[in-house]
């Protein structure tokens, strides 16, 4: 125990340090829920569990700058996803698996060199109704996204009411800048109560197949109320987006994602209403028409789901939560899954900002 407390002390020291000539911060969110879920499993079973939270994952980090001088900065930030229920840490393991990255700041924008998340998940965190969910059921439409990346850099900058994004990921493969490699760019632009974005990306895996991800997006704001409509597309040659969401207990049959790549549209509608000054309601719904599933030319397939979540706040960093949401696929999508090919899950939880 006595061991394992100096690294502790130490690190308060570094902190202490670092605050002195700039600033740090520790930062975080413990959620955590009960969901109930029906069909969860080829048997149709229902499933209870604890487990994190409905729209924000748990994590905690340390972000930083220090004014460098002429309006230039130094800017960090090392980000931990966990699952309260069990302690451990999410992306595999990593122990700073949502961030880990660092740059310069100033009045023509910021570089930062790191993992970060892709041009996709930024652009559609700002125009989903649900920021995009935790949960798969309602998450799903944004594997496509990919997410986060490793050995990223990036650029973003703002301008009147127009902020631009670009970011390369390396795919340090040698002999190849082009392998296991990553590019997109997204822009945005707001006047008034009123938004809109578009974003372009590709991944590349390690035979040089690409995923490719489109995406346009707007917001519109009327007084307590904001309404949210989108639209992603997806050209799969590698086999992830099906890999990421076929059920793991099922059986599945695949074709070849080189000669069948699967192809995604989606289309999103949304709104969220501040009811009162505590209580926020949400409600979204997402289609997805898919085709080659499976890497199998013309197995067409559909996916539908309705979520809706009310989150009434103790306090400014403490609310409470309760949300079910409805998934339906049918066709090639019906691997997507187990049982019926339809499943509803409800929950209840509890969400402490610090």
């Amino acid at each position: 125990m006595r061991r394992a407390a100096i690294p502790l002390m130490l690190g308060a020291l570094t902190v202490g340090d670092a605050s002195a000539q700039g600033s740090v911060t520790l930062y975080g969110i413990v959620d955590q829920s009960l969901r109930f879920t029906t069909h969860a499993n080829t048997a149709n079973d229902h499933k209870v569990e604890l487990t994190n939270g409905a729209v924000t994952n748990s994590r905690f980090g340390l972000r930083g700058e220090e004014a460098l001088g002429g309006g230039l900065k130094a800017t960090f930030r090392l980000e931990n996803g966990f699952d309260p229920d069990t302690g451990n840490a999410n992306q595999n393991g990593r122990l700073f698996g949502r961030y880990a990255y660092v740059g310069l700041s100033g009045s023509l924008g910021t570089i930062r060199l790191g993992r970060q998340a892709t041009e996709g998940f930024n652009l559609f965190g700002e125009y989903d109704p649900l920021t995009i969910g935790n949960y798969t059921a309602n998450a799903w439409p944004y594997f496509m996204t990919i997410g986060r990346l490793d050995n990223m850099v990036s650029y973003d900058g703002s301008f009147g009411g127009l902020s631009v994004g670009a970011s390369y990921a390396l795919g340090e493969q040698p002999g190849s800048l082009g392998r296991n490699a990553y590019w997109g760019a997204r822009a945005a632009y707001a006047i008034g109560n009123f938004s809109v974005g578009a974003v372009y990306q590709e991944t590349r895996d390690q035979s040089d197949q690409a995923q490719r991800m489109w995406g346009a997006a707007a917001r519109y704001a009327a007084g307590p109320a904001k309404l949210f409509v989108g639209y992603l597309g997806g050209k799969d040659a590698t086999g992830f987006i099906d890999g990421a969401l076929n059920d793991a207990s099922g059986t599945v049959s695949y074709g070849s994602y080189t000669a069948n790549p699967r192809k995604d549209s989606t289309f999103y509608a949304g709104a969220t209403y501040q009811a009162t000054a505590a209580l926020a309601l949400t409600g979204a719904f997402y289609y997805d028409d898919i085709r080659n599933v499976n890497g199998i030319g013309g197995n067409r397939g559909k996916r539908y789901a309705g979520v809706l979540l009310a989150e009434y706040a103790l306090s400014r960093r403490t609310q409470l939560y309760g949300t079910v949401d409805h998934n339906v696929v049918s066709g090639g999508a019906a691997t997507e899954l187990p049982g019926r090919g339809n499943q509803t899950g409800a929950s209840v939880g509890i969400r402490h900002i610090f």
